[in-house]
This record gives structure tokens, sequence and C-alpha cells, in this order.
């Protein structure tokens, strides 16, 4: 979500527009400062319940930012601010991006479920980057003719090849030889731990880029399996010239995910960027719809490592397949994945939603709700 909201919003600011986030700070105090031209508000925090940060000032300093907009948008799940977004005022427009329904907290959920449900009634627009996004929530087939098709993109520059990073990717394929890449946080649902059992059926390394909470037993399992030598934890990558270089020199990019809570993947976009391509697995989110089957990837069962093995080596050994995926990939990446496209849909869109809700206004029909 974080990188979503990121380039949304210094590409708005880039087209002329007048951008503040306001989120959560990590600190018990307020913060302000200008990134890229986007005026970011970090409301001091003072603790966290069910996974969700706690600022008792949120409310006000929403209220006063919204009052000098023209719209606001939300980035769900996000129960507190979708909660205090019942107080703006009717005569702003609202809408939301929605990454996924709360998947963890059912406890919170069910509490939570009637402030929801009013706060899905409020919104305008309801954007969404796939149809599955729909099809899957338990909450939006109720909302579907609210809910637009603006799907996620990532800005292909950074991911361009240059002398630096193609060293790098050089270098690595001498250290390592043909690898697979994992990219993304440690954490269960992101099914790392099947894409090192499927590691034992084939013979080339497997790279894992991020850090998180399951890097231990991550490591346990390597230890145990005796795969030292074949599967490698590399941390965060912080060069840009050596992320760039690490999707280069891969053959290809996995996305071994176990749970919905994996609702997107937008590291298959900067695979696809980069021409290579990616392995994933059948959940019930929009992971599985972002690229094509069998055109620009290959899709498995989740949790099944014998299939994921079987998958990566299709592509580990057949060079024609490789490039293919990679060529379709890539294509479909410029077709519906650009950073400028994401952009002049949302703006559009934003046109369209505030001109209605001044027509709405101008007649006399009511607050827009």
């Amino acid at each position: 979500m974080e990188s979503v909201v990121k380039d949304l919003c210094e590409g708005l600011v880039q087209k002329g527009h007048d951008v503040t986030v306001i989120c959560s700070h990590d600190k018990a105090t307020n913060e302000e400062e200008l990134i890229n031209g986007v005026k970011v508000v970090r409301v001091a925090r003072t603790g966290v319940l069910f996974g969700q940060n706690i600022n008792p000032g949120f409310l006000t300093k929403l209220l006063e930012l919204s009052n000098e907009k023209d719209l606001v948008h939300v980035h769900c799940p996000n129960p507190q601010a979708e909660a205090y977004c019942l107080a703006i005022p009717k005569d702003i427009p609202l809408v939301a991006t929605y990454h996924s329904d709360v998947v963890r907290q059912k406890l919170l959920l069910k509490l939570y479920r009637p402030v929801f449900k009013k706060f899905l009634n409020r919104l305008q627009k309801i954007y969404v980057p796939t149809e599955n996004h729909i099809i899957y929530s338990q909450f939006l087939p109720d909302y579907r003719e609210k809910c637009e098709l603006i799907p996620f993109g990532i800005r292909e520059d950074f991911l361009a090849t240059n002398d630096q990073n193609l060293k790098w990717a050089q270098d690595l394929r001498r250290e390592h030889g043909p690898y697979a890449l994992f990219v993304g946080r440690l954490v269960g649902y992101k099914g790392i731990n099947v894409l090192i059992e499927a590691a034992k059926n084939f013979k080339h390394k497997v790279l894992i880029v991020g850090t998180g909470p399951e890097k231990e037993n991550l490591e346990k399992k390597i230890k145990k399996l005796g795969l030292e030598n074949q599967v490698k934890l590399l941390g965060k990558i912080v060069d840009p010239s050596h992320f760039v270089g690490l999707y280069h020199g891969c053959e290809m990019l996995v996305l071994p995910s176990v749970t919905p809570n994996e609702n997107f993947g937008v590291v298959q976009l900067e695979a696809m960027a980069c021409s290579k391509p990616v392995v994933t697995t059948d959940i019930k989110s929009g992971v599985p719809v972002v690229g094509e089957k069998g055109k620009t990837c290959l899709i498995v069962k989740p949790g099944d490592p014998v299939q994921l093995s079987n998958a990566m080596n299709m592509i580990f050994n057949n060079l024609e397949l490789k490039v293919s995926l990679g060529k379709r990939g890539r294509e479909r990446f410029e077709t519906h994945y650009m950073w400028k496209n994401m952009i002049n849909l949302q703006i559009d869109s934003y046109r369209r939603t505030t001109e209605i809700h001044e027509i709405i206004a101008k007649h006399g029909y009511g607050k827009a709700s």
C-alpha cells in the first residue's frame, strides 16, 4: 500500500495538483515535512490495538485538512481513518482505493463491520486494481456499481538498465549461476517456506531479498534442509543499482504466496517491467490476474512445493519459454501497468467525481452520499 500511495501522490504533484498525505507517525509526536512536493502530515501515535495505530489527534487534523481540499482519498484497509472519515462534511467528495479486506484481525472486523458499511455507503467511488478484488471481497459485490478499475502502476524508469546495474547483474550470474528471485517482506503469508521446500527439487539457486519477522525461522529451515549453499537470504538491498541488477540478472521472479493477504503483488510488475517471467500462486485475490497464465506467468497451487518446483524447472530448463513469458510480460506491463496510466486514470476519475458532486449540490438533489 505504501509504495502505491507514494507513486500516486508524487505523480499527482507532477501533474500540478496540491496533495497532502495524513498518516500515523511511529512516535508520540506530530511531524510535517515536504517529500518530492507532497506534504506529509504524521499524527502522533499513542499505541497500537489489534495491529491498528491509535492516533487521538487524527480526527481533528483530518477535518482541518479536508476542508482545504476538493476531494479526500482513503486507502483501505485502515479502520481508524475510515471511521473518522464519516465525520467529513458531505459536500466534500470521498473516494477510496480498496487494497484488501481486513484478513487477519477477525475479532476487529466483527466489531467494526457496521462502521465499515457506513463508510462504504458514504463513498462516491471505490477504486480496485483488479476485478478479483471485487469477486473475492466479502463487501464489494454489494457495491459493484461504485467500483472502478484502476490498475496499479509503477515507475519503470528506475528499472531501466545502465552500466552499473548491468555489471551487478553479471557479477550475480558469475557468483550464483542462473537463479530465481524472491522480493518481499519475510512474513508467513508470502509462502517463502514453500519456496525453500521447492528448492530441494532443482539444482539452481534462490536469492531472497527482504526483511521481516520470519527471518530466523527461515534460516533454521534452510539449515535443516541442508540448503545453505542454494538458498540465500540477502536481507534488504539499499543500493538501487544492486536492487535493479537482481531483477535483470534473474531467470524469474517467484511469488509463492499462500493466503489472500497478498492482494496484488507489485513485485510482479517490477519483474514484468524487466521482461522477466513470474511464477505465482492461484490464491483468491488479485495476484493471479496481474499477469496472464501461460503467457506472462506460470500459476501453481498455493502451498504445494512440488508444483512450484516443477514450474520453476520449466523456466530454468527452457530458454524459449523464459524469453516468451518475459517478452509478453513486458508487453502487458506497457499496456496495463505503466505509472503514467495509473496517474491519468486517477485524475480523470477525480474530475468526473467532483463534477458530478457539484451538479448534485447545484440542482438541490440533496447531499451526495
